[in-house]
């Protein structure tokens, strides 16, 4: 400590260049790029320094091809490969008890809304009764907290529910709306990111600095696994309590870094990216008090909300961009489109930061020991 990021080298002066996160307000990057401009190669650049450290890492990867050093991969899915799963209706006995199960469920349902397409009014009130009875056959029940800690239902039981629905009728809703409600939860509820035996923990993925590969699943799981995966993550940071103000070190200021590449994937699911209780938002406003740092990585720069635009203080920009995003993201930067839009070698970048001076012109480079 402190922890200092190997970000490449200064092109102008000739010497290496270290992001300092611990100097800045937060520790949240974003990183653009098109693809082949090095954007992935980067990330796992920053991934290595950062786990050099000591510090946990958890990688979200939607295409599996992330792997870095100091990652330990892991197979989201089912199958004779799949070596993890999760399950979205689990419960985190103190997030429960700030939030209450009432809002656990309308935040499935938003996520299922994002994960499936949009959900009528008819359709959420179905799959919220839906997702009320699934946990009361398993005996929770808002009112009784002790029952917070029973074993929560599956996807799988909400989607019988709805189908013996379909079968016997239910008291208020039409016929076509249970049909419609139990079609988008089959869809999630058959994925084998929902079906495996070894369900993910955030302790054991912070002790093995994990990536998750999340790309051989459907692009409606994939938002889901992920989605909850980070909210998992939030909520047992949250449970630990604020970190001390003032930190005596980068080590109690950063508990865990947080990696998600192609966050578009969940920024853009159907739905606003910048939704104040997206857990991305959630993550990029309140992260920094439970020590989590985020690493958000995408193509184009409206790809991200604007609370994560607002509060970012490291900006890393990948060259060889287009022109119609070159000429939206050089102003926030401060250097002409066209060194943006020019021919460069994958890796060639801008970097803002306060930490490294402002702003600079860089060559990721993955130093000796690393690869």
């Amino acid at each position: 400590m402190p922890l200092e990021v190997s970000m490449g080298f200064d092109v102008q002066a000739e010497e290496p260049v270290i992001w300092r996160p611990g100097r800045e307000n937060n520790g949240i990057m974003l990183v653009t790029g098109a693809s082949g401009s090095g954007k992935t190669e980067a990330l796992k650049t920053i991934i290595a320094s950062i786990a050099r450290h000591g510090i946990p890492v958890i990688a979200v990867d939607f295409h599996g091809d992330l792997a870095a050093p100091g990652l330990t991969d892991v197979l989201v899915s089912g199958g004779v490969y799949g070596q993890a799963g999760v399950n979205p209706l689990s419960l985190e006995p103190a997030g429960i008890a700030r939030v209450g199960l009432c809002s656990k469920i309308d935040r499935e349902l938003a996520r299922i809304n994002r994960a499936v397409g949009r959900l009528g009014y008819k359709q959420k009130a179905c799959l919220s009764l839906a997702l009320t009875h699934a946990y009361w056959m398993r005996g929770i029940t808002a009112e009784d907290r002790s029952s917070w800690a029973l074993a929560p239902p599956t996807l799988g039981e909400v989607s019988e529910l709805l189908l013996a629905g379909i079968r016997e009728g239910v008291e208020g809703f039409q016929r076509n709306t249970l049909e419609a409600c139990h079609q988008k939860v089959r869809v999630l509820a058959e994925s084998p990111a929902f079906n495996h035996p070894n369900g993910l923990n955030v302790e054991v993925m912070k002790a093995n600095n994990m990536r998750l590969d999340f790309s051989t699943l459907s692009r409606p799981a994939q938002v889901l696994a992920a989605e909850t995966v980070l909210e998992m993550v939030y909520e047992a940071e949250r449970a630990r309590g604020s970190i001390p103000v003032p930190c005596s070190s980068d080590a109690e200021r950063f508990r865990l870094f947080l990696v998600v590449d192609e966050a578009k994937i969940l920024t853009l699911g159907r739905g606003d990216a910048s939704r104040a209780d997206h857990i991305v938002n959630i993550l990029a406003t309140e992260g920094r008090k439970f020590g989590i740092g985020l690493i958000l990585a995408s193509q184009v720069a409206d790809h991200f909300g604007d609370d994560v635009h607002a509060i970012r203080p490291t900006r890393l920009v990948m060259k060889n961009m287009g022109q119609r995003e070159a000429k939206r993201v050089a102003p926030t930067i401060g250097v002409p489109a066209s060194l943006l839009e020019a021919e460069a070698e994958p890796g060639s970048a801008m970097l803002r930061s306060n930490s490294v001076g402002g702003l600079v012109e860089l060559e990721m480079r993955m130093e000796a020991g690393e690869a």
